[in-house]
């Protein structure tokens, strides 16, 4: 999910990892992996959404021998950009305390380290957006099956304009009054991908891809 240049307003986003793909991912992720990279949450047809849903499920079961049940902790740190939101089985979305626009140029991004996590969401393209962040743990820290569930205690968050783009921080930033709890599973994490599910709210799950 990487480009070296901050994208503008309407231009897909492509990944700017390297290689183009990760030894032994499993044939599953790889067809996501090219389903969903380069573009952005809203811009898929009923049909290939049936498709990318079908992959996910496939994933989050890991109904393949090639699936490994093992979290790969390493893998977490790093910045991931949102390319798909599978709606929960209510049709509940991802909880957030601030909600972000879901305009067509928008993007969103999380940024992990070993304890802590920074949610990113833009406002009205790269120009403004939301920057939400915490602490970050493990539930239990022995167990390194997944699904592997977090815990994010929310607790800083500010409204920024004028940044780096793509989650680089930086620009003019103002505070906002914000603080919670979050829970999520880790449902899938290599390479360059990674799903999530979120539990605060209905129960959705985010198909993210690496881009730094």
């Amino acid at each position: 999910l990487r480009e070296t240049f901050t994208p503008g307003f309407l231009s897909p986003t492509r990944s700017r990892m390297t290689p183009e793909s990760a030894p032994n991912e499993p044939r599953e992720v790889a067809s996501l992996f090219n389903l969903v990279n380069g573009r952005r949450p809203q811009s898929y047809t009923d049909q290939e959404r049936r498709e990318i849903d079908k992959l996910i499920d496939m994933v989050a079961r890991a109904d393949s021998p090639s699936l490994s049940s093992s979290w790969q902790r390493g893998l977490l740190p790093g910045t991931w950009r949102l390319a798909y939101l599978q709606p929960g089985p209510d049709g509940g979305g991802v909880d957030r305390r601030i909600p972000f626009p879901e305009l067509p140029f928008n993007e969103s991004y999380q940024r992990f380290t070993e304890d802590t996590v920074l949610n990113i969401g833009e406002l009205l393209g790269p120009a403004i957006e939301v920057r939400v962040s915490g602490s970050l743990e493990e539930s239990d820290v022995t167990d390194l099956k997944v699904p592997k569930r977090f815990v994010a205690n929310i607790n800083q968050g500010k409204i920024c304009a004028l940044g780096h783009g793509e989650g680089r921080g930086g620009g003019i930033c103002a505070p906002l009054p914000i603080e919670g709890q979050g829970l999520f599973d880790g449902v899938y994490l290599g390479e360059r991908l990674r799903i999530g599910q979120n539990l605060n709210g209905g129960g959705a799950r985010v198909v993210q891809l690496r881009i730094a």
